[in-house]
């Protein structure tokens, strides 16, 4: 049973301060990859990218990577696991993540902890972004092994070991539209391909690790100021050797204040939401009851 729910997210708080002066530069990709025509829930949203584009860094790599070194520290039985069978596909993802760091990102190496006991753990110490290792299995993929010190309101002691159906769960329509497309679409994934998609919601609290919605502290109402954007930057790599997949995952914080200037991405965003049915909306920030004043801002900012 998972004991993350006894685990205060407010331990592991940011500087909100330094997220609300950032340049946010990475909300313009939302302009490229919020808008969906038919429903949304029926597209996996992903795209390829250069060999030199598969992770990306910015200002809050410093301290990230210090909070993910105390995340990882004091609460380790909840960001990490590896099951049996994965440790070649764990050496194998430290290894390809290594070389890809000494090629394209030689300054990240300075945060590499060799002497940390387990070759993933290791690797998520480099990078922003959290790793899960999926295999295949004769029922399917699999998450074997993951660190995972930014989760979005899931457990990875729910997840370990299950297939990919039951991983994402929680995903509103991701059985019914998805889950076999995502599937296939796995299994025909090259070594040489480096594959990116983005998913995005408004929270009311600036936090990287959310592994529930327990404990976290909700405005009585609507308060644009302390309404935020939470984005993931996923990315899927398949390891040549073990044949596993890499997935990555960056998760990205900014306020909401930010979204308004910027009319094409607000555009964009109101038109995705305007799509979205009743079980998306509550996933990604509707339960609260303020998208509604949620949109009427966007529409404002938008200029429409």
């Amino acid at each position: 049973m998972s004991t993350v729910a006894a685990v205060d997210p407010y331990t592991f708080a940011i500087d909100v301060d330094a997220y609300r002066d950032a340049d946010h530069a990475w909300l313009d990709e939302l302009d490229q990859v919020a808008v969906h025509t038919g429903e949304p829930h029926q597209r996996m949203g992903m795209r390829a990218v250069a060999e030199p584009e598969w992770l990306v860094a910015d200002g809050h790599r410093p301290n990230e990577l210090a909070l993910r070194r105390r995340i990882l520290d004091g609460a380790a039985g909840e960001v990490f696991a590896a099951l049996p069978g994965s440790d070649d596909a764990c050496a194998e993802a430290a290894a390809v993540l290594h070389g890809w760091l000494g090629a394209h990102r030689a300054d990240w190496l300075d945060a590499w902890e060799p002497a940390r006991d387990h070759p993933l753990a290791r690797a998520a110490l480099a990078v922003q972004d959290d790793l899960c290792v999926m295999q295949r299995h004769d029922d399917g993929w699999r998450l074997t092994a993951a660190v995972v010190c930014f989760p979005s309101y899931w457990r990875l002691a729910d997840k370990m070991g299950r297939p990919q159906e039951a991983v994402h769960g929680p995903v509103p329509h991701y059985a019914d539209d998805l889950a076999d497309k995502v599937s296939r679409f796995f299994d025909r994934l090259a070594p040489d391909r480096f594959i990116t998609r983005r998913n995005w919601g408004f929270v009311a609290h600036p936090l990287l690790f959310v592994p529930s919605h327990d404990g976290l502290r909700q405005p009585a109402g609507f308060d644009l100021d302390h309404l935020w954007m939470r984005s993931e930057r996923q990315t899927l790599r398949r390891l040549p050797d073990s044949g596993a997949v890499l997935f990555t995952i960056r998760t990205q914080l900014a306020p909401a204040r930010a979204v308004g200037e910027r009319p094409e991405v607000a555009a964009r965003l109101l038109d995705a939401i305007t799509h979205w049915t009743p079980e998306l909306a509550a996933s990604r920030g509707g339960r609260h009851g303020w998208l509604p004043a949620v949109v009427a801002w966007l529409t404002g900012a938008a200029g429409a």
